[in-house]
């Protein structure tokens, strides 16, 4: 009887094993006790005129509901069409066409970060005015071009440094009349640089306001030239200056009260008209 019953034991115990996992549905589990998720396909569709509450109408890819892929936005206040990545906040290439406030009728192009000018891209204001490089913040920074309309139908324009929308750095600066410079730039022309006009002449040394003022050299249609102080785009009265005049060398007087200029030649000091580094009055032409 004890045998029988030590064979016996074991053998109920197996098929109790089985009957209690057949129960429970023979389900495979994963080491952590889930049951593994089955796969899902995502839902693409195309939508016209889709309106979503809080930003507008919406026509192009969906995918689970959001736009993705290229699209066109219709807002209160822009237009944008272009690139999205599962939000309806602008991130990505493509364009914007403002229709409010004060940017009504400007359009942007290029990359856009959460709606801005991010990297190269291109802006036509209303105004007319164009600005074409380096964006940062929907602000010009770095290297780019700039172009305003001019009321006799010509055109400005500057190519260089930018800083948060201001000329700032080297660049140049074209007039529509003719005139051109190239040099530094604070906002407007400031600093040093050379100015050109369409005669000619062109000045060289520091400018302010776009016109000469502090220490430098014009020269004249014809070889003529005067170095020293300037104020105001004029040779600064009552100081000495050193330049050419009909093919002669020498300093020159500003008067200090006409502005006259007083030539006097020799470039060589003891010799000519020049006495300690000045002109010798009683050599005046």
């Amino acid at each position: 009887m004890r045998k029988f019953t030590k064979l016996l034991l074991p053998s109920l115990l197996a098929i109790a094993c089985v009957l209690s996992f057949a129960a429970c549905g023979g389900k495979e589990e994963t080491p952590s006790g889930d049951p593994t998720p089955p796969a899902t396909t995502p839902v693409v569709e195309q939508v016209t005129d889709k309106e979503f509450t809080g930003w507008g109408t919406y026509t192009g890819e969906l995918t689970d509901g959001k736009p993705t892929g290229t699209g066109k936005l219709v807002t209160a206040d822009y237009t944008y069409e272009g690139t999205f990545s599962g939000a309806f906040e602008i991130t990505g290439e493509g364009k914007i066409t403002y229709t409010s406030g004060e940017a009504d009728g400007d359009v942007s192009k290029g990359t856009f970060v959460r709606g801005k000018l991010e990297g190269y891209g291109v802006k036509e204001f209303h105004t007319g005015c164009v600005g074409i490089g380096e964006w940062k913040n929907d602000l010009l920074n770095g290297k780019a071009y700039f172009c305003w309309p001019q009321g006799n139908g010509g055109w400005d324009w500057y190519y260089g440094d930018w800083e948060n929308m201001v000329r700032k750095g080297t660049g140049m600066y074209q007039f529509n009349n003719g005139c051109w410079y190239t040099g530094e730039f604070n906002d407007w022309i400031n600093g040093t640089g050379k100015f050109y006009w369409p005669g000619g002449d062109w000045y060289e040394g520091e400018l302010v306001g776009g016109k000469a003022q502090g220490h430098g050299t014009k020269h004249f249609n014809g070889g003529n030239y005067w170095t020293g102080e300037f104020d105001n785009e004029v040779p600064k009265k009552g100081t000495y200056g050193y330049g050419q005049m009909d093919g002669k060398e020498g300093y020159i007087f500003v008067d200090a009260t006409s502005g006259a200029w007083s030539w006097y030649t020799g470039d060589v000091e003891g010799v000519g008209h020049v006495t300690g580094g000045q002109p010798d009055a009683a050599a005046a032409d």
